[in-house]
């Protein structure tokens, strides 16, 4: 009998394979990973997921969950899903444009006005426009979540305009969108992979950075960091994402759960509002750092207008549309 081999990568490349008999009534093991850190979006998300799962599946698919950074980079957890080593994942949605380049359109600086835009965009036709991209990479979409709108740090001083960025060397992700949205604000572009962001802070490798409240907190950015400036410039969802293959030899049934399950890890992400982004901002503040909570966010704007027909080329003047027309 065929054996379905399931298993996890690490940052030295090591497996751990589960071998799993598929024939009637076997419990189906399936990895899923992600690289944050304590309750970041990816861990609410993926907690979630394994609870729903358990309750949904009632022992006939049993969730594997792996966290950490002794996993590897997003970047390299989507290869080994990519490549069958790991099954399901849950990554920053800007990692997953990597592969699914329509994905990006979420990376388009300030295209959504706030939250329950960005939730109507990926719950509704939109969202579902994607299905058949992912498809096409040898992936499955599960679920979009909300990692959240991303802010800059920055050691040097505080962002109120565009001009305030102007020769900081501001990591970014490896992210074609995002060095070109910096590049026209005026910083000095370094794109690195955040497992080395806060030593890279804390050497003075590069001036500053972009994430959402919940990633800078969470990874004790406030120890390297003294300025965090609201500036809301991208949204960043976080993206549910199964490996075809072993999605499509899994039971009808199973498949049904997994996709519900994945659906309600996003909605628990998408849950994740105001008053926790309130706590990690006091949390920052106690921490040293100074937040700059007023940001005139049009000179950004403005700064980055002359990218649109880029984007427009990119993923369409008509869907741009829709998105800023969604209510």
């Amino acid at each position: 009998m065929k054996r379905l081999y399931i298993g996890v990568a690490s940052t030295v490349l090591a497996l751990l394979c589960l071998a799993v008999q598929p024939s009637a009534g076997a419990t189906q093991m399936v990895s899923l990973v992600y690289n944050g850190s304590p309750q970041s979006p990816q861990q609410i998300g993926s907690d979630e997921f394994r609870r729903k799962l358990a309750e949904i599946a009632q022992g006939r698919v049993i969730l594997d969950e792996r966290a950490g950074n002794a996993m590897g980079s997003e970047t390299a957890i989507l290869a080994a899903m990519r490549s069958g080593v790991v099954d399901m994942a849950t990554l920053s949605g800007s990692v997953v444009s990597s592969a699914v380049p329509e994905f990006g359109v979420f990376d388009v600086p300030f295209l959504f006005r706030d939250a329950a835009q960005a939730k109507a965009v990926a719950e509704g036709p939109v969202g579902a426009l994607f299905a058949k991209h992912f498809a096409d990479k040898g992936l499955v979409l599960l679920a979009i979540g909300k990692q959240g709108f991303r802010n800059v740090t920055n050691s040097k001083r505080p962002i109120h305009s565009p001009a305030d960025l102007r020769g900081l060397k501001i990591r970014v992700l490896p992210n074609e969108v995002y060095q070109m949205t910096f590049k026209a604000l005026g910083a000095e572009v370094v794109p690195m992979e955040f497992t080395l962001v806060y030593s890279a802070l804390k050497d003075g490798r590069i001036d500053g950075q972009e994430n959402p409240v919940a990633t800078i907190a969470a990874s004790h950015l406030e120890e390297v960091q003294k300025y965090a400036s609201l500036t809301g410039h991208f949204f960043a969802p976080i993206a549910f994402v199964a490996n075809r293959e072993v999605f499509q030899a899994l039971k009808p049934a199973d498949q049904a759960a997994i996709i519900a399950a994945a659906k309600a890890g996003a909605e628990a992400t998408w849950q994740s509002g105001v008053a926790e982004e309130t706590k990690k901002l006091e949390e920052l503040r106690k921490g040293g750092m100074e937040i700059i909570e007023k940001v005139d966010r049009q000179p950004f704007i403005d700064a980055v207008k002359s990218l649109e027909p880029e984007f427009e080329k990119r993923f369409g003047k008509d869907l741009l549309a829709r998105i800023r027309a969604t209510p």
